[in-house]
């Protein structure tokens, strides 16, 4: 045994201390148990699950800071080692006070959370989001696309007590559009043989009075939104399907909300977006609610996704959703959406015009009920804390 593990194993005894007694007349309050949350960036939904989880646990966050690293291959290598060293320091410290390890995707960042947390008898759960349950190699996409990323996700995942896929689709689903008109298996069991770690499908929640309905007449504008530094994320987002479609619908507005200014020239190079189609810059999230209010059809054409937060977010404020037939874009949107089942312009621009056609205000109140009724914040809440209660009660028991 090495001198880390022991050094985790005795701290950790000596970290508990005794049961208090309780004086029937003044009982006292349980601490909260002790949470250590992972990740490599503290996005929207990553800071919905944080704000979630305080009140129930005493959370303490480790976010690994080397996917920013700038510059070479070499200084990436650098700064990953660096990371991990900082990471080791911090586990040492905080492990033995711990009674459970939640990690938000799977991937490098929680190798070592992952395998201290083994040693030292603490259970793991691990949300699984979408780049990390999925593979495009025609696009590069995806943590098994990298020859020393996807040995490290398979020991994360294999070496997890409990996953939490935000959809079902994350463990397994057909992806056709994205191979058009073969389909290739995606999610978890796809990519990973014989896995046989437990999996609890908890989705992402949203806060209804945080996205408001807005008017329900609207002009004819189409939007998406999505952060696009680079050509692969454009064509994984599906954005050249769009703009392609776009050239269709002569009298419809596309926005593109969220366009990097470095790529907007290679963009217009590459595609010679048509007049009605408007590359917008990125916008923070607090000021998309006035995008939507604008917006009449929200279109999600990726070509892989988890459970968009966008498109949730969008059909809140009573966008009517057209989306690709992929990942869980289908289960957001249910019967309120139209699909489109194939990466051809034409099809896509026949779908938008008829969501646009459908854009009447019960379509818009089905789209946000949709929300409200399946993916509200509340239901998040209730079904994480259950299972994470589930999961960790007989182990804090012992």
């Amino acid at each position: 045994m090495s001198s880390a593990v022991r050094f985790i194993r005795r701290t950790r005894r000596a970290a508990r201390p005794p049961p208090p007694s309780v004086n029937p007349e003044s009982p006292t309050r349980n601490p909260k148990p002790t949470l250590l949350f992972f990740c490599l960036k503290r996005t929207s939904f990553v800071e919905d699950d944080l704000a979630l989880l305080r009140e129930r646990y005493d959370v303490r966050v480790f976010e690994f800071g080397a996917a920013r690293e700038a510059g070479t291959v070499a200084g990436r290598g650098v700064g990953l080692c660096r990371e991990t060293v900082r990471q080791f320091r911090w586990l040492r410290r905080e492990l033995p006070q711990a009674d459970l390890v939640y990690g938000w995707f799977a991937d490098y960042h929680l190798a070592l959370p992952v395998l201290m947390a083994r040693w030292a008898g603490v259970p793991v759960a691990v949300v699984i989001g979408g780049m990390d349950a999925n593979h495009l190699p025609e696009l590069g996409y995806g943590v098994f696309e990298s020859r020393w990323r996807a040995p490290l996700v398979r020991r994360v995942v294999r070496g997890a007590d409990l996953l939490l896929p935000v959809t079902q689709a994350l463990l397994h689903t057909e992806n056709r559009y994205a191979t058009w008109p073969e389909p290739r298996a995606q999610g978890l069991r796809a990519h990973i043989s014989h896995l046989q770690t437990p999996a609890r499908v908890v989705p992402t929640g949203y806060d209804g009075a945080a996205w408001p309905i807005g008017p329900t007449e609207r002009d004819p504008v189409v939007s998406t939104v999505a952060y696009i530094a680079d050509a692969r994320t454009l064509k994984i987002k599906g954005l050249d399907v769009l703009i392609e479609a776009a050239r269709q619908l002569p009298d419809v507005t596309v926005r593109v909300v969220g366009v990097a200014e470095a790529v907007r020239g290679e963009i217009a190079r590459a595609y010679c977006p048509p007049a009605n189609v408007e590359l917008l810059p990125p916008r923070p999230r607090h000021a998309l609610t006035d995008v939507y209010a604008a917006t009449s059809v929200y279109a999600q054409l990726s070509r892989s996704e988890g459970l968009p937060n966008v498109l949730c977010e969008a059909m809140l404020c009573g966008c009517v959703p057209v989306g690709s037939a992929v990942g869980g874009i289908s289960e957001a949107m249910g019967s309120v959406g139209i699909e489109v089942e194939q990466p051809d312009p034409g099809h896509a621009a026949k779908q938008i015009r008829r969501a646009l056609d459908a854009a009447r205000p019960e379509r818009r109140e089905a789209a946000r009920r949709r929300i409200v009724e399946q993916f509200s914040k509340e239901r998040r809440r209730e079904r994480l804390f259950a299972v994470l209660e589930e999961f960790t009660e007989p182990r804090m028991a012992c």
